[in-house]
């Protein structure tokens, strides 16, 4: 989640991205999402982990830029 508030500040479009148990590629078209009432910016990515492939589908809000510390908690 860091690393996608991290592109949507700067307007990163892919990052590389590894973890504990995962490796693998954080992307985003740059296109506003709503999911019922919370709505923000697309981020998908595509990871291998142990027990193979996955993928994972989030938004990171605007009430995030350059409010509060590292990550707002809105």
């Amino acid at each position: 989640m860091v690393q996608a508030v991290e592109m949507f500040l700067v307007g990163e479009e892919e990052r590389h991205i590894k973890g504990s148990g995962f490796d693998g590629r954080l992307y985003t078209e740059m296109r506003y999402e709503i999911i019922g009432a919370l709505g923000g910016q697309r981020f998908d990515a595509d990871l291998e982990t142990p027990y193979g492939r996955d993928k994972a589908s989030f938004l990171v809000s605007e009430q995030t830029h350059g409010l509060g510390g590292a990550i707002s908690r809105n």
